[in-house]
């Protein structure tokens, strides 16, 4: 598997590269466009600056933001000595010098490294690493973390940042082209049209590419500590400590800031450590395996675990958890996890069941970018009179009334009645169309810690687990304001009851149609607007031909 994620690599850096070539190819055949050389020739040079000066300004802007220090190499041996000895062998193994390690005094737990190459790495872990990771876990992390050095993640992803930046250009130098074209006949625009769409393309495949390089450093965790339970264990117990700890404005900003590049992605960390913590307490102070294991089903089997990805840098915590435990197969080591029991054993999964929707609900996934691709081509080319805007307006409007009606059912019946541990132990969830739910407990927090604005806020259900409440006001922007200032504020530490929509992806949300808290019944109009958008742009298509005097070709 490792030469499989190498060559994945390669293969998407090549993929990259060709698109800029391929575009460059069009360039050449239109001609004579004068000084775009010197602005690719800036933009590389620009892109492996930053790539080079990038640690010396990340030092800075870490020593002014977050409370964070540099530690000796012998120092932190006598701190920490069974896992600086592991640190030195790795590295010696692998011939690479000792990374300067810094510790930040946060104590939830996390971990991330950057440079520009091995010589000048920096490895940076919170206290709150070795408050609740022991000692195996701690080594599994510090070797993911070696890892990313030593496969020189630093340069794929700026190779990959600095192609994706010449597609951008492409796209934005041929749209300003066409604008000094004054209306004449001009192939230019197809040209930047096509830019774009790679740009797009190319803006998932780094994402991808990123995601490729987690689980290259996963598996040389696994490698090096030959125990891969050890970083599945880590990765649980960082969501656990993320969704433990407070989080205060410093906290957020940290774990937002570092997001890309530490272990784990935050964004995901509330759901799944706060399903460990009941896991745990139903296994008497052990965490329940196969209860455990349920919650990450859908990460591993439901075919909209893909889709989720799409648009996150890291990969879904189940399927990283997976692969280890493949790892571990493969070399013949124990592993505490056993998805293929949960999946195959007794009732199993519902392979049908898994599938029955996934199409259609693609279709309507992607319909709005479908829709604006389209339209985008449409204008860019000047594709007809009257066929040019309301026809792409009316596209996208269709595309959102269509998602909007998709995503939320009428709540013409009782919602069920849950928790959100038995909603994330769920592999048939959606995070597209909504399954219409009930669930008490209490808010306990804005959504986006530290955030006095937001609207959203965090509810913690009656058996101890964490779920995003997406609030929307009658008047948006506005309403959303006052509500953030206002009853958002007043609703924490309060019992309350949700009804909406619960969706799953790379995090978990539940899109409310009501909350009831303080002794009211407080109104969300999620799905109002998610239907009237659609209905919006349909009146603006109208309007349009109305304006242009009805049919004219």
């Amino acid at each position: 598997m490792n030469s499989n994620l190498a060559f994945a690599s390669i293969v998407t850096l090549g993929i990259l590269s060709s698109f800029v070539f391929f575009v460059f190819y069009l360039i050449a055949f239109q001609a004579n466009f004068i000084g775009f050389g010197w602005l690719v020739g800036l933009t590389v040079f620009t892109g492996v600056f930053l790539w080079l000066v990038s640690p010396a300004v990340t030092d800075f802007l870490q020593r002014w933001l977050y409370r964070i220090r540099r530690v000796d190499f012998k120092e932190f041996s006598k701190e920490h000595p069974e896992l600086a000895e592991f640190i030195r062998l790795v590295c010696q193994k692998n011939n690479i010098p000792l990374p300067s390690l810094r510790i930040i005094a946060d104590n939830n737990p996390t971990a991330y490294c950057y440079g520009s190459f091995p010589a000048n790495a920096r490895l940076v872990v919170s206290v709150g690493l070795f408050k609740y990771l022991n000692i195996e876990e701690q080594k599994a992390v510090y070797a993911h973390e070696l890892g990313h050095i030593v496969n020189l993640d630093f340069i794929v992803m700026t190779i990959a940042s600095i192609l994706l930046q010449i597609l951008y250009e492409v796209y934005y130098n041929f749209l300003r082209r066409r604008r000094r074209s004054s209306g004449k006949k001009d192939s230019t625009p197809i040209i930047g049209a096509i830019a774009y769409v790679l740009y797009v393309i190319g803006s998932y495949l780094v994402l991808y590419l990123s995601r490729t390089r987690e689980y290259l450093a996963d598996r040389f965790s696994a490698r090096e500590t030959q125990n891969p339970d050890s970083l599945s264990m880590a990765l649980v117990k960082i969501a656990y400590g993320i969704a433990t700890e407070t989080d205060g404005e410093s906290t957020h900003r940290l774990l937002a800031s570092t997001r890309q590049m530490g272990i784990y992605d935050y964004k995901s960390a509330h759901a799944v450590g706060s399903t460990f913590k009941l896991a745990t307490e139903q296994g008497g102070g052990k965490a329940n395996i196969d209860e455990l294991s349920k919650v990450f089903l859908f990460d591993i089997y439901s075919p909209w675990a893909k889709i989720s990805e799409l648009n996150s840098t890291h990969p879904l915590t189940g399927k990283r958890i997976m692969a280890l435990t493949e790892f571990a197969l493969q070399n013949s080591k124990p592993s505490v996890f056993d998805f293929g029991k949960l999946a195959y054993e007794g009732e199993g999964l519902d392979r049908k069941k898994l599938y029955s929707e996934f199409w259609f609900g693609i279709f309507i996934y992607c319909f709005p970018f479908l829709a604006g691709i389209f339209g985008l081509v449409m204008i860019l080319t000047d594709y007809g009179k009257f066929l040019n805007y309301p026809l792409a307006v009316f596209l996208l409007g269709l595309a959102f009334l269509s998602q909007g009606i998709y995503k939320f059912s009428i709540p013409a019946s009782e919602p069920e009645k849950t928790t959100v541990f038995k909603l994330m132990q769920d592999p048939y969830a959606n995070p597209l169309r909504g399954r219409y739910v009930e669930i008490e407990g209490k808010v306990i927090g804005k959504a986006d810690a530290g955030s006095y604005l937001g609207e959203d806020v965090t509810m913690q259900d009656k058996s101890g687990c964490l779920i995003y409440l997406n609030y929307e006001a009658l008047i948006p922007i506005l309403g959303n304001l006052f509500f953030g200032l206002g009853k958002a504020k007043k609703m924490i530490g309060q019992p309350s009851r949700a009804v909406g929509w619960f969706r799953r992806s790379t995090f978990q949300v539940v899109d409310l149609y009501k909350i009831e808290v303080l002794g009211q019944t407080i109104t969300s109009y999620t799905r109002f607007w998610g239907i009237v958008l659609g209905a919006f742009f349909i009146l603006l298509a109208a309007v349009i031909v109305v304006l242009n005097n009805g049919l004219s070709f």
